[in-house]
């Protein structure tokens, strides 16, 4: 499999033994939304759209899931 990119940005991958190019979808209503990545594959040969995938995206580095459920520090007056 080859990941096609420019620079540090992976933009898709292609698979020639299987014919088929995977790529990011940014669109909404393919179902991309913050903290949701959605992969659309291509047949190379045909262009047609054979599947689509969401997955859920992993945190940064450096962030924590639980912040959300921490309590904010409160400084008395």
């Amino acid at each position: 499999m080859k990941e096609l990119r420019c620079g540090g940005t992976m933009h898709g991958r292609l698979d020639e033994d299987l014919g088929l190019l995977e790529v990011k979808c940014g669109r909404r209503s393919c179902g991309a939304a913050p903290g949701v990545v959605v992969l659309h594959t291509f047949d190379i040969h045909t262009g047609e759209l054979t599947g689509t995938a969401r997955f859920r995206q992993p945190p940064k580095e450096g962030t924590n899931d639980d912040d959300c459920n921490q309590r904010a520090a409160v400084r008395s007056a």
